[in-house]
């Protein structure tokens, strides 16, 4: 019994040695390994490049990860497994890096496909994408500001999905900061395309970002020469998407009759009036002088003459020279009103020819007119 206890004792003590000593031995070799894991780190810090890892494994190193391109790769192998591979210890070193790219040729694509795509999804095609290596410049005048950057956002995440170390160069910029603006811009222009046009019937409106001409001229002459005015201001406002032409002509006054009805239907309830003992033109009969002078306008080829009239109560000579300075006045401003000068008359009648007695005062004031008389 005694005998076997014995050599019990003495196995288990060689078990206990072996065991130590593969103990030992493992922990030397995890301390080894990290080691070189150490140094190829130090190593890899010192060569390049930095996309690049070194794993240790035993007494190998294994050079991991991915490269742009090709040329990349074969630069890694070249610098970074000569250094690793003169670390003391180091067994062998294993390149099982890899590149993402075959070319700059295929970045370059990829790039523009990229860029095709992200700037035909935008709402308008402002934006121009160019591509140059790994560079891409975004071009083009946005509406606004905030139209801008959120082009400019997506644009650029699509690029950066790529993961191609691109650089994204920004030259965008934008005619308005808001839509606000841009909404008093384009109202403002509106008005400003339409002001200096005398006689107006010319409408300006914003839609959008549209411009919307309309209104009845007297003749196609004018209406074509105000709608081209007012299309050359409207044009050279930033950021304008359209101009629609909505005017039209009013039908023509072909005949004396037909013209001289006009004039009549104007004047039966609204005489022209003058300043007492005057030629001065009241400012209450601006409005119907601008009508006759848009009808005198349609009158094609009929002549128009103003008469003057006044009642019997003054002198002779008087009444007749002021008669026919105020059918001048008439006819000087339905001429500066674009009335063609060579049909347009005026002479003075003073008291000579009155509608009714010059007995009251309502029948005086009658008698104090503006005629006008047509002729082909």
């Amino acid at each position: 019994m005694g005998r076997f206890l014995g050599i019990l004792t003495t196995g288990l003590a060689a078990v206990l040695i072996v065991g130590a000593v593969a103990i030992y031995g493992l922990d030397n070799a995890r301390k080894i390994e990290a080691d070189l894991q150490r140094a190829a780190d130090r190593k890899l810090d010192e060569t390049g490049p930095p996309w690049a890892s070194v794993e240790v494994r035993g007494r190998d190193a294994i050079l991991k990860g991915e490269a742009l391109l090709p040329s990349e790769r074969r630069q890694a192998a070249e610098t970074a497994a000569p250094g690793i591979d003169a670390i003391p210890g180091i067994r062998e070193v294993r390149d099982n890096t890899t590149a993402r790219f075959r070319s700059m040729a295929e970045i370059e694509a990829k790039l523009a496909d990229i860029c095709k795509r992200a700037v035909s999804g935008l709402p308008a095609a402002w934006m121009k994408c160019a591509v140059n290596g790994q560079t891409v410049t975004l071009g083009g005048i946005a509406l606004t500001h905030t139209a801008r950057r959120i082009a400019v956002e997506k644009v650029f995440t699509a690029v950066e999905s790529l993961n191609a170390r691109e650089m994204v160069r920004d030259t965008t910029k934008a005619h308005y900061q808001s839509s606000g603006e841009m909404q008093r811009v384009l109202g403002a222009a509106c008005e400003s395309a339409i002001a200096g046009f005398t006689l107006n019937w010319l409408k300006c409106v914003v839609e959008g970002r549209s411009f919307i001409l309309s209104g009845a001229a007297p003749v196609e002459a004018e209406r074509a020469a105000r709608v081209a005015a007012a299309r050359a201001s409207l044009e050279a406002v930033k950021g304008v998407a359209g101009i629609a032409d909505r005017t039209t002509v009013l039908p023509a006054l072909s005949s004396a009759q037909v013209c001289r009805a006009a004039f009549d239907g104007l004047t039966r309830d609204t005489p022209i009036r003058f300043a007492r003992g005057t030629a001065a033109i009241a400012p209450e009969s601006k409005a119907v002088l601008d009508a006759l002078t848009m009808a005198a306008k349609r009158c094609i080829g009929v002549r128009i003459e103003v008469r003057g009239h006044t009642d019997d109560t003054g002198d002779a000579e008087r009444d007749w020279k002021l008669s026919a300075a105020r059918a001048q006045a008439v006819a000087a401003r339905m001429t500066g009103l674009g009335v063609p000068p060579d049909r347009v008359s005026a002479r003075g009648y003073g008291g000579t020819q009155p509608l009714v007695a010059n007995d009251t005062e309502a029948g005086r004031a009658k008698n104090r007119r503006i005629e006008f008389a047509m002729s082909k």
